[in-house]
């Protein structure tokens, strides 16, 4: 790779990581093409960026970024997933990717200005996404409005059964 080549791929990483502040990473060592293509496809599914990375360029990409923390745990094989303003995602299909690919391991990753290691993203992976969240919030607010409704109306006729 020149000089030139260089400077691009690096400019590319600088895009792919722009706006990014959570990143899950896997070492793909020993994991066949094939598989590296079923698990694009299925990040791609879910709206996640999947990327194999030259480890020195994607360093250099990352310094001076949110994401300069996570620099050291580049080595050997890589692999990122990455989706703007939800670090959820890419954590579930990674944990899910892995616990049926042994080769595919989660090494790393990074949220919320933190560094995790693979049982940190497999703990990721289990919390609610922002939108399940906040469905489970308003399931709440209807229930309790249900309930409220439901009180005032058995109050009301039990109000109209006394003076009957």
């Amino acid at each position: 790779m020149n000089r030139n080549e260089k400077e691009a791929a690096i400019a590319s990483y600088k895009a792919l990581f722009d706006g990014i502040d959570s990143v899950v990473i896997a070492d793909t060592n020993g994991v066949p093409v094939n598989t590296i293509n079923e698990v694009r496809s299925k990040f791609r599914a879910e709206g996640v960026t999947f990327r194999v990375v030259k480890n020195t360029l994607a360093k250099k990409a990352l310094a001076g970024t949110v994401l300069e923390p996570i620099c050291d745990k580049f080595h050997g094989p890589v692999a990122v997933a990455l989706k703007a303003d939800d670090p959820i995602t890419p954590a579930r299909v990674a944990i899910d990717f892995a616990k049926a690919n042994p080769n595919f391991k989660i090494t790393a990753g990074f949220a919320s200005g933190t560094v995790l290691d693979a049982a940190g993203v497999d703990n990721l992976s289990k919390m609610r996404t922002r939108n399940e969240a906040r469905s489970a919030l308003l399931s709440v607010f209807k229930a309790s409005a249900t309930k409220f409704a439901a009180l005032i109306k058995a109050r009301a006729e039990k109000l109209e059964k006394n003076e009957g």
